[in-house]
């Protein structure tokens, strides 16, 4: 049962990388427990689904392109209940062109939740390792 329920919850936080970047919100909503809390860090801090999708879908309207990569799944199981810490590289691309980017690189520390057979995030803290923004969207120092 170990390797399925890894397989899972690995699955899962896949997901919800492939729903943000494909902008698929019904997806995005299967990754989590209604009464999700979420902390995004200076993004913000949401206590249930709704509140987070509404939060994702405004802040990926002015967004082209994005890729969420995760990779070093670390996670335990307890019973009917995981923690899972990934690492994620998150590349963001402004609508307004190419050239206006964020590479951001941190992780997600998880809680997830096996209910009905399925596999949720029920806690989501982010942490930021780094963000760089493109040279376009970067402040030089003031003029004299």
């Amino acid at each position: 049962m170990f390797r399925q329920d890894h397989e899972a919850i690995t699955d899962v936080l896949i997901r919800y990388a492939r729903a943000v970047d494909t902008r698929d919100w019904d997806l995005f909503r299967t990754c989590f427990t209604a009464d999700v809390v979420a902390d995004y860090g200076d993004l913000g801090w949401w206590n249930n689904i709704e509140t987070l999708k509404s939060f994702m879908i405004e802040a990926h309207m002015g967004m082209g392109p994005t890729q969420h990569r995760l990779t070093n799944f670390h996670i335990e199981l307890d019973g009917k209940s995981a923690n899972a810490v990934t690492y994620v590289h998150a590349v963001t691309v402004l609508a307004s062109g190419p050239d206006d980017w964020f590479d951001t690189v941190g992780t997600y520390e998880d809680h997830l939740v096996c209910q009905s057979g399925s596999w949720q995030i029920a806690r989501r803290t982010f942490r930021t390792t780094r963000v760089i923004a493109s040279p376009s969207l970067r402040q030089g120092p003031p003029s004299s």
